[in-house]
């Protein structure tokens, strides 16, 4: 009994999570998203440049999705519990930015520098645009970074601060960079969330202990 009442307590916890992240998502995507833009546009360094630029490299997924499969792969036959661990992660990153790849097709929302340059702030859904400018919603890089920070902390507890560290640095980079809008951010970020929480689930459904402590 105990079990189950913390089993929906979790899952309670997790859509309400969802839910103020696209509640968030609507208000920034009302109210926020072009006056932000602006305001970095006016306020942008070169050092904001640069940092986002090096947190552009460090949101590439492959990276990751190769540490997390050489691991698994040596880790199978002698530690099958980091072995899924590690697949887990993989399977975050990979399901989610495929995910996001897809949304930004289909949603076809304009990005930043087309606002700057050309007052564009608008989708056009179901064009399924292939132009990198037209690919704004959600953020790739954001989905990528927050699935390693979610997974990355349950393959890697003790060093869960240096992964939720380098998954939140890559998605505000996003925004330092200019290239997405807040929202952008912030809807990637929860595809993460919820990939990371359905690999977890998929690879290691009896380890309640970390995935609460997820």
């Amino acid at each position: 009994t105990l079990a189950i009442i913390g089993e929906i307590g979790i899952v309670r916890q997790r859509i309400l999570i969802l839910l103020a992240g696209s509640i968030a998502c609507g208000i920034s995507m009302m109210w926020i998203d072009v006056p932000l833009a602006h305001w970095i546009h006016d306020h942008q360094t070169p050092w904001m440049l640069t940092l986002g630029g090096w947190l552009e490299e460090a949101g590439k997924s492959h990276w990751i999705l190769l540490v997390a499969a050489v691991v698994a792969a040596v880790a199978w036959g002698h530690d099958r519990d980091v072995a899924r661990r590690h697949l887990a992660l993989f399977t975050a990153v990979a399901t989610s930015g495929i995910a996001a790849n897809i949304v930004k097709i289909f949603v076809s929302r304009s990005r930043p520098p087309l606002l700057i340059d050309q007052s564009i702030s608008s989708a056009a859904p179901f064009t399924f645009s292939m132009d990198y400018l037209w690919q704004s919603f959600p953020s790739g890089h954001s989905t990528t970074g927050l699935a390693i920070a979610v997974a990355g902390s349950f393959a890697w507890p003790r060093m869960r601060w240096l992964a939720w560290g380098l998954g939140l640095s890559i998605a505000a980079g996003r925004l330092l960079y200019n290239v997405h809008y807040l929202s952008d951010v912030i809807a990637g970020s929860m595809l993460g969330i919820l990939f990371s929480w359905l690999a977890i689930a998929f690879w290691c459904p009896g380890d309640d202990r970390k995935m609460r402590d997820n």
